[in-house]
């Protein structure tokens, strides 16, 4: 893969990650169902994560996906899920263009119990941890953020989310999403359905119906059956689990979904300015070189002894003298 496409996830199986937006009920409710299974793949295979680690990554990239596709404007969302479980923390960055990137923090701290493939959806709420924050901070362009969080209570993500958008963003709404592994734990397929009601629409009565018919494993299931019939896409996938509510279901607009990582060495050296001149020097004296790592991609920068006093000067230069 070349340098320059080293933070883009590619297509090489013709698995096509796609957000679809809509309405529903004659437009009471708006819904957004999408895949991400190459993007997903994408992310777990730089940080070379199995079973629940990469799960936790998928559900969370697909929520976060969800959140930002909400808007016809350009829009980012940071979700964070701060958890104590093993895993520290799963944080991901989605565009309502479709890009999105992701990292647990502990990627490596649990391992795989291939028994645990047969189960119809992973229970990850030990993995997360039950005592935490769900942080979401929406950029709309804006001066200010704005920015909403929930305290944890069951750490399976797509429901944590769900209860942050009815209780800190007061919209009635059902989330779910799903990342599936094979008996290795690998990624096989990724997905997720968002379903809310719209100012003064009166569709309340068309999500708690959805709730209840996708209550527990069932989104799971549904996903498996897509899958199984060659049928893993966004348009069947809504018709499954919204059954008769997809009927006349109003297609406003589809776009890709992709791993994307911004990052770049003149980003990652505004690290290094940010420290103080004390510490640059006594990197220089003890390491005689710096290495940062993007935390999303995995892409290593290195300065050398040289580059590092360049680093140092610049800073004594730029500091206000008093």
């Amino acid at each position: 893969m070349s340098r320059q496409n080293a933070k883009e996830s590619s297509d090489p199986e013709g698995i096509s990650d796609t957000i679809l937006r809509g309405l529903i009920e004659g437009g009471r409710a708006r819904v957004v169902v999408a895949t991400a299974t190459t993007a997903v793949r994408e992310m777990v295979g730089r940080h070379q994560m199995v079973g629940l680690p990469a799960v936790a990554l998928g559900r969370a990239a697909m929520a976060g996906l969800l959140l930002a596709t909400l808007t016809k404007d350009e829009e980012q969302v940071t979700l964070q899920v701060l958890g104590d479980g093993p895993l520290g923390g799963v944080t991901v960055d989605a565009r309502s263009s479709g890009q999105v990137r992701g990292f647990v923090k502990r990627p490596l701290a649990l391992t795989w119990d291939p028994g645990s493939a047969g189960q119809t959806r992973l229970a990850i709420g030990p993995a997360v941890g039950r005592r935490g924050v769900v942080v979401v901070i929406r950029d709309l362009g804006l001066a200010q953020n704005y920015s909403g969080q929930v305290a944890l209570e069951s750490g399976e993500i797509d429901e944590e989310v769900e209860r942050y958008l009815i209780t800190s963003e007061q919209i009635d709404s059902l989330l779910r999403c799903d990342a599936l592994v094979d008996s290795e734990g690998r990624i096989t397929a990724v997905a997720g359905l968002l379903v809310q009601t719209l100012p003064q629409a009166h569709g309340a009565a068309v999500v708690e119906l959805l709730r209840d018919t996708l209550a527990g494993p069932l989104f799971s299931t549904v996903l498996r059956d897509a899958l199984a019939h060659d049928a893993f896409a966004p348009g069947p996938i809504a018709k499954a689990a919204l059954g008769q509510c997809a009927t006349g279901m109003q297609v406003l607009d589809q776009r890709p979904v992709r791993f994307f990582c911004p990052c770049t060495r003149q980003r990652a050296e505004l690290t290094l300015t940010m420290l103080r001149p004390a510490d640059l020097q006594e990197m220089i004296l003890e390491t005689n070189e710096a290495e940062v790592t993007c935390n999303f991609c995995g892409a290593r920068y290195r300065w050398s002894e040289a580059e590092l006093e360049g680093i140092r000067r610049r800073h004594d230069r730029n500091r206000p003298q008093g």
